[in-house]
């Protein structure tokens, strides 16, 4: 099978490894991105480190998602994968970050979301 048909059970270690990452970079951002709006100033969050760290993992992301494109990555695949994994790391985040809580019904998102991405990917 070719490069051109990832699916969840395909892939060099390497390039799941980068996906991985990708994920991560993508939602780590996100809560950088929370942390610089603490003071509800827009123009204090814009000049955060906090911020610019969000930017970096942002660009971060976007490399490691164009290297797996060039690779042969399917945009349906590697899609549905960062938004089920991100949707698991975020919620992660907000709990034991900023104590956030999950509705029962939230539970049961993400695990809806990370079956579809299985029935997504099923051959």
């Amino acid at each position: 099978m070719t490069l051109m048909s990832h699916t969840l059970t395909e892939g060099r270690p390497a390039q799941w490894l980068l996906v991985g990452l990708a994920v991560v970079a993508v939602a780590v951002a996100d809560v950088l991105l929370k942390k610089a709006t603490a003071n509800n100033d827009l123009g204090a969050a814009l000049r955060s480190p906090w911020f610019w760290g969000a930017v970096g993992l942002y660009l971060l992301q976007i490399a490691f998602f164009t290297y797996a494109f060039v690779s042969g990555w399917k945009l349906s695949v590697l899609g549905a994968l960062q938004t089920a994994l991100y949707a698991v790391i975020v919620l992660v985040a907000g709990v034991v970050f900023y104590r956030e809580t999950l509705t029962p019904a939230q539970f049961v998102g993400v695990a809806l979301a990370l079956g579809g991405v299985a029935l997504i990917n099923w051959r």
